[in-house]
C-alpha cells in the first residue's frame, strides 16, 4: 500500500539513493516540494538536483522525528483513513480449538507442577536462601543481598498469608517442616502458580500473534 508523509533520509547500507525532506510514494521520490533531487556529496544527501543515477527509487530511510499527527495527515492508511484497518491492525483472535487445546496443556501444567508438592517435608535447595530472607522480612531483620529484592518480598508475603511466622531459620538443606510447624506447602505453592502461569501466557501471547495452534502448543 502507498504511503504518503514527509521523511527525512540517511544513507544506510545498499541504499542507491538518499533524499532530504522528500514526499514519497511507495518509495519513490517527487523532492522536496514536488522538485528534482538534488546532489549533496559532503552530507550524503539529495536536494534538488536528483540522485546521480537519476533513479528516484528509495532502498532504505530513516524517519524524521514528527508529531503523530503530521506523519498521519496525508498518510494513506492513516488517521482518518479506515481502509485496510484489519490489516493494520489485526484483532485478538483466538480459536475455539486453540482454547481448547489451551485448556488441555494447563490441566497438564498443573499436574506436573502441583502433583506431590508437600514431597519432601524437608527444607530442600533453593528454600534454604529463599526460605531465610523471607523470616528476616518478616521479623524486620536488616540483610544485605546482591540480589533484587521481589522473589525474596514474594516469598515472604507467601509465608505470611500461609501462616509462617518467620521463627524457622532455614539454617540447612533436610531440617524436618513437619516437625517445625512450617506451613510450607503454601509457601511452595506460590512459585508454583507462577510457574504454571507461564503456560498460558506464553500460548495466548503466541496465538494473538497469528500462530498456528501446533506452534502455540
Amino acid at each position: 500500500m502507498a504511503h504518503l508523509e514527509s521523511m527525512r533520509y540517511r544513507k544506510q547500507p545498499g541504499a542507491t539513493a538518499i533524499y532530504e525532506d522528500a514526499t514519497v510514494i511507495s518509495g519513490i521520490s517527487t523532492g522536496s516540494a514536488g522538485t528534482t533531487p538534488t546532489v549533496d556529496n559532503a552530507n550524503g544527501l539529495y536536494g534538488d538536483a536528483g540522485p546521480p543515477n537519476g533513479a528516484g527509487v528509495l532502498y532504505g530511510y530513516e524517519k524524521k522525528d514528527l508529531d503523530y499527527s503530521s506523519q498521519s495527515a496525508g498518510a494513506i492508511g492513516g488517521v482518518g483513513d479506515t481502509s485496510n484497518s484489519s490489516d493494520r491492525y489485526p484483532r485478538f483472535n483466538v480459536s475455539r480449538s486453540q482454547w481448547i487445546t489451551l485448556g488441555l496443556i494447563v490441566i497438564l501444567a498443573a499436574y506436573v507442577r502441583l502433583w506431590r508438592l508437600s514431597n519432601p517435608a524437608n527444607v530442600v535447595f533453593d528454600e534454604v536462601h529463599f526460605g531465610k530472607f523471607a523470616g528476616k522480612y518478616l521479623n524486620g531483620t536488616y540483610f544485605f543481598d546482591v540480589h533484587p529484592p521481589l522473589a525474596k518480598m514474594m516469598f515472604a508475603a507467601a509465608g505470611k498469608m500461609a501462616g509462617y511466622d518467620g521463627v524457622f531459620d532455614f539454617k540447612s538443606i533436610g531440617l524436618d517442616y513437619v516437625a517445625a510447624g512450617v506451613p510450607y506447602v503454601g509457601m511452595r505453592l506460590m512459585p508454583a502458580l507462577l510457574g504454571l502461569a507461564m503456560v498460558p501466557i506464553t500460548y495466548v501471547t503466541l496465538a494473538a500473534l497469528g500462530h498456528a495452534g501446533d506452534a502455540c502448543a
